[in-house]
């Protein structure tokens, strides 16, 4: 390829792109908060709009007990890290800085979080939502993913990484948003029927077959791929 050629390509890019984006590194994932708060206020004095976070952000103390009544201090319910419950949506960067998603994610992301998290559950249920078939927020490694199509969005179940890794089977596409969220409201119903304690959707699904599961589960709405 000519450099001239390079360099048309790489200015098309530039224009596709709408939103810059600068990623610190950050070594390990652990930083101060001196230099957190700083990092924050430089970011805002840039302009600098929204953070996307890989990942929960943890505050520590070099003692056994966090202060009390930190939720209603800062406006921000606390993550639960015990086994039991759904945990907090791993999402991509779909809509916040990365164009390539196929179908809206982001308002999904947060509409599943606002009705299922923290939800008491005998066993952790992990969901993961990726806005293409990149897969950069590996649904497929989560008890539920979601990974968005141009025909729709498609449903993985009984993934799971950790101790005994299982990668996640389809069990259909949805047209619809809602329709997902109708299907999570369904597998976390079917988990509190049939869950075990500490055991995750995977190993309830190897056991009882994901053919029962999908006749438990699954409504009109979803269509086979």
């Amino acid at each position: 390829m000519k450099n001239s050629e390079r360099e048309a390509r790489l200015t098309d890019k530039k224009k596709k792109r709408s939103r810059a984006i600068y990623s610190p590194f950050i070594s390990a994932g652990v930083i101060p908060l001196d230099r957190l708060k700083k990092l924050v206020d430089v970011m805002e004095a840039e302009g600098a709009k929204n953070v996307k976070l890989g990942g929960e952000i943890i505050f520590v103390w070099d003692r056994p007990d966090a202060p009390p009544g930190l939720p209603g201090k800062t406006g921000f319910e606390s993550n639960q890290f015990k086994f039991g419950g759904v945990r907090s949506v791993k999402m991509c960067s779909a809509e916040t800085f990365c164009e390539r998603f196929q179908k809206p994610v982001l308002d999904l992301a947060f509409k599943i979080d606002k009705l299922y998290h923290n939800a008491r559950l005998e066993m952790k249920v992990m969901i993961g939502v990726a806005g293409c078939q990149r897969s950069c927020s590996e649904p497929s490694t989560k008890d539920i993913g979601v990974r968005a199509h141009p025909q729709g969005y498609e449903i993985l179940v009984g993934g799971s990484a950790g101790m005994n890794p299982q990668v996640g089977s389809s069990i259909g596409i949805v047209s619809t948003s809602d329709e997902v969220l109708e299907v999570i409201g369904a597998i976390l119903d079917y988990l509190k029927r049939y869950g075990k304690k500490n055991a995750r959707l995977g190993r309830v699904i190897n056991k009882r077959g994901i053919e029962e599961f999908k006749q438990e589960v699954l409504k009109k709405t979803v269509r086979k791929l």
